[in-house]
């Protein structure tokens, strides 16, 4: 019966080493998947920004459509502050009909210019930023969000409220909508032909170099990004 006898000792050590080995597997398993499964939600963090910025590329395309038509009805009421300012100087002669529809047209085709902002919203939401790996495009849309599109929405909202209170007060205080024609006093005359020329050089126009300034902004951000999503 020697033969059938173990060391007690020698067991011990042989259970040992078993655990060990068997521990260290389970040790370096739990770290590979963990390893995986930060690597899957990497790319499907970078692939969920990929969309994100598809679709901010979206955005910016329908901006550059709408600001397109934005410009060419500024420049449109740029004619009509012009023969406003022609007509009013001259009560004689004026064509009560021409005023009265361009006094309408001012008040209510001011289309003012306020970007789509829901796909920039998201990335900044998300993080998806860093995941695009790419400093210049970040950089470059950080500002166009942060700071160009805030100063158009801002002098936007200026203008439409500057001429809300000229069209609001001061056009129906001179303009006789039941005539169809001024009021007798001179003086409210040369008020609205003075407030009209100031939201012309004030706003109109100044509005309109503003666009196109932004116009150029638009244009180098969508080839930004138009240029990442083609890598």
């Amino acid at each position: 019966m020697t033969g059938d006898h173990v060391n007690p000792g020698t067991r011990r050590a042989i259970d040992w080493r078993r655990m060990l080995a068997e521990g260290v597997l389970i040790v370096g398993s739990v770290y590979l998947a963990i390893y995986l499964e930060g690597v899957s939600n990497d790319r499907q963090e970078v692939e969920e920004a990929r969309t994100t910025l598809a679709q901010l590329q979206v955005d910016l395309e329908e901006d550059r459509g709408d600001l397109a038509e934005i410009l060419e009805e500024q420049r449109t009421l740029a004619g009509l502050y012009a023969d406003l300012d022609r007509w009013l100087a001259t009560p004689a002669a004026m064509p009560f009909d021409s005023v009265e529809a361009a006094l309408d047209f001012i008040a209510y085709h001011n289309r003012t210019m306020f970007p789509r902002k829901g796909a920039w919203t998201t990335m900044l939401a998300e993080g998806y930023l860093g995941a695009l790996d790419d400093p210049r495009l970040v950089a470059r849309l950080g500002t166009f969000y942060g700071r160009i599109n805030e100063r158009i929405e801002y002098n936007g909202g200026y203008y439409d409220r500057s001429l809300g209170q000229v069209s609001g007060e001061t056009v129906p205080s001179v303009w006789d909508y039941e005539r169809r024609r001024p009021a007798a006093d001179p003086e409210r005359l040369r008020l609205l032909r003075g407030q009209l020329r100031f939201m012309r050089k004030a706003w109109n126009e100044f509005y309109i170099d503003l666009l196109t300034q932004y116009q150029e902004e638009l244009g180098a951000t969508i080839e930004a990004v138009e240029g990442h999503l083609a890598d």
